[in-house]
C-alpha cells in the first residue's frame, strides 16, 4: 500500500512539474528531463518492490516447504527483470559488451519468465501425473520459446517487440487451454487462475492497442508494471486461497476422524452396557467368536499355503516352477558368496522330446515328463538341494555346497538312470535319454546368477551338439 501512494505521489510531482513547465515557458528538454526523472522513480520502486515480492515468495515456500512457491519466487525475480529491460534498463550490459547478447536480452528474460511460469502450472496442478497431454503440450511450448531467444538477434526492435507479445499471447492462451483441462480435483482454483490468465491477456491486448497507436515505450511500459502487480496481486490471493483449502480439507479430515472416534465410544459403551448385563452371555460369545476365528485362520492359513504351493509348484511334474527357481538361485548365489562356499547348477533336457511327442501324442508326453520328474526326484538326496521344471522338457537342479565333480556325479547319474528307465505309456514302451550340463561357481569375479545360467545353457547345448545323452561341464571363464 505504501508504495502504490508513492507511485500516485510521484506521478502528481511529474504531471505538475510538466504543467508547470510549459506554464512557464520552459523548454521541451526540461519537460522531457522531469519525465526522465519520474520514469525513473517508478522503476528504482519497482525494483525495490520486486526484491521484496520475491524474498516474501521465498520466505513463503521455506515456512510451508512448498516446491510451487519457490518456482514462484524466481518467476517474479525474471518477470522483473525482464520488465525493466522492456523499460529500457539493461542488465547485460554490466557484464558484457556484446552486441549480440545485449539485442537479445529483452526475449532472453521474458522467454524464461514464461517457461517458469509454465512450469510452475505443471507443479501446482500435477500435470505430470494427472495431465500427460496438458505436459507434453507446455513442454513443447517451452522447448519453441527456448528456439526463438537465438533468433531476435536477427531481427530488428519492431519485429522483435511484436515476437515477445506473441509468444506471450501464445503462452497464456496454452495456459488457459491447460486449466480448461485440469482434473476436477482442483477445479477450486481453476477458475482463480483462469481470471488471472484472462486479465494478462487483456494487459497485452492494450499494450497492442497502445503500441499501434504510436504511445512511447515509457506508457508500455507502465502497462507492464501494473500487469506485474495485478498478476502478482492475484497469484498471491491463489496460493492464500490453495492454503486455505489445504486447511479446510485438513479440518475436515479432523473432523472425520473425531465422528470417527465418537461412534468408537458409543459402542464401546453399548459393548460395557451389554457386558454388564450379561457376563456370562459374552464371555459365551466370545469364546464361540474365538473359535470361529481360530477355525478361520486355519482355513485361510491353509488357503495360503495351498496358494503358495500353487505359485511354487508346477502341477504336471510336481517339482518348483520357474518362478522358485529366480528367487532360489538369487538366495543361493548370495549364501554361497556369503559363506564361500561352491555353487552347482545342472540342467537337464529330454532328448528329441518332440518326436515323443508326435509319435506317442501329448498325453504320453505328460507322462514322460512326469516320470523324469520322479527320478529326479529320487536322486536328490539332500533337503538343500532343489529340482525345478524351467519349462517345457527342461529341468534345472540348484545344488549349495556341492563342487563340480559332485555335479558331474549327479548329472552322470541322472543320464545313466534315464538309459535304463522305460516308460509304458498305452502298452507301448517309450525310450528315453536325457542331456546335462554342468555349471560350478566358486567365487569368480563379476559373476552373477544370469551368467551362472548362460553357462550351464551352453554347456548343455554343447551336450546336444555332441550327440546327445551325455554331459557337458560349463566354464564361467568362457562367458
Amino acid at each position: 500500500m505504501g508504495n502504490s501512494i508513492r507511485t500516485i505521489i510521484f506521478f502528481l510531482i511529474a504531471t505538475l512539474t510538466s504543467a508547470t513547465a510549459y506554464g512557464q515557458g520552459l523548454s521541451e528538454i526540461d519537460v522531457v528531463k522531469a519525465s526522465s526523472i519520474f520514469q525513473l522513480h517508478i522503476q528504482h520502486i519497482f525494483i525495490g518492490s520486486s526484491l521484496i515480492l520475491a524474498l516474501m515468495c521465498l520466505a513463503w515456500a521455506r515456512a510451508l516447504r512448498s516446491y510451487s512457491m519457490a518456482i514462484l519466487a524466481l518467476f517474479f525475480a525474471i518477470k522483473s527483470l525482464g520488465v525493466l529491460v522492456a523499460g529500457g534498463v539493461s542488465l547485460l550490459v554490466l557484464f558484457t559488451d556484446n552486441t549480440y547478447l545485449l539485442k537479445i536480452e529483452n526475449i532472453l528474460f521474458t522467454n524464461v519468465a514464461n517457461i517458469i511460469l509454465l512450469g510452475f502450472t505443471i507443479k501446482f496442478f500435477e500435470l505430470k501425473a494427472q495431465g500427460k497431454t496438458s505436459y507434453q503440450l507446455l513442454l513443447c511450448l517451452a522447448m519453441a520459446m527456448m528456439m526463438t531467444i537465438p533468433l531476435s538477434a536477427f531481427i530488428e526492435a519492431t519485429s522483435n517487440w511484436y515476437l515477445i507479445s506473441f509468444l506471450l499471447t501464445i503462452c497464456l492462451v496454452a495456459l488457459l487451454y491447460v486449466t480448461i483441462k485440469v482434473p476436477k480435483s482442483k477445479g477450486r482454483l481453476t477458475d482463480i487462475f483462469s481470471m488471472i490468465l484472462l486479465v494478462q491477456l487483456c494487459f497485452n491486448i492494450c499494450a497492442y492497442v497502445l503500441f499501434y497507436g504510436g504511445y512511447s515505450a515509457q506508457i508500455l511500459n507502465i502497462v507492464d508494471i501494473v500487469a506485474y502487480w495485478f498478476m502478482a496481486v492475484m497469484v498471491a490471493y491463489l496460493m492464500g486461497r490453495r492454503f486455505y483449502f489445504h486447511i479446510q480439507d485438513e479440518k475436515l479430515a479432523q473432523q472425520q476422524v473425531l465422528k470417527s472416534l465418537e461412534t468408537s465410544d458409543l459402542a464401546q459403551q453399548k459393548l460395557t452396557a451389554l457386558q454388564q448385563e450379561s457376563q456370562e452371555q459374552l464371555e459365551s460369545r466370545v469364546q464361540e467368536r474365538t473359535l470361529e476365528l481360530n477355525i478361520a485362520l486355519q482355513e485361510l492359513e491353509e488357503a495360503n499355503q495351498e496358494l503358495q504351493e500353487k505359485n511354487t509348484l508346477d502341477e504336471l511334474s510336481g517339482l518348483y516352477n520357474r518362478r522358485y527357481y529366480d528367487q532360489k538361485i538369487l538366495a543361493e548365489f548370495r549364501r554361497s558368496r556369503r559363506n564361500l562356499t561352491p555353487l552347482s547348477i545342472v540342467m537337464v533336457d529330454i532328448d528329441h522330446f518332440k518326436n515323443v511327442n508326435d509319435t506317442y501324442g501329448h498325453l504320453a508326453g505328460d507322462k514322460c515328463i512326469v516320470e523324469v520328474s520322479r527320478m529326479i526326484k529320487s536322486l536328490l538326496r539332500r533337503s538343500t538341494d532343489v529340482g525345478c521344471r524351467y519349462g517345457g522338457e527342461e529341468f534345472c537342479l540348484i545344488l549349495p555346497e556341492t563342487d563340480e565333480k559332485g555335479a558331474l556325479a549327479l548329472a552322470e547319474e541322472i543320464c545313466e538312470n534315464m538309459r535304463q528307465k522305460q516308460i509304458i505309456s498305452n502298452d507301448k514302451c517309450i525310450k528315453l535319454t536325457v542331456s546335462c550340463g554342468v555349471t560350478t561357481y566358486q567365487q569368480e569375479k563379476d559373476v552373477t546368477p544370469e551368467i551362472i545360467f548362460e553357462s550351464v545353457d551352453k554347456a548343455l547345448y554343447k551336450a546336444k551338439q555332441t550327440g546327445r545323452d551325455r554331459v557337458q561341464v560349463g566354464l564361467l571363464s568362457e562367458i
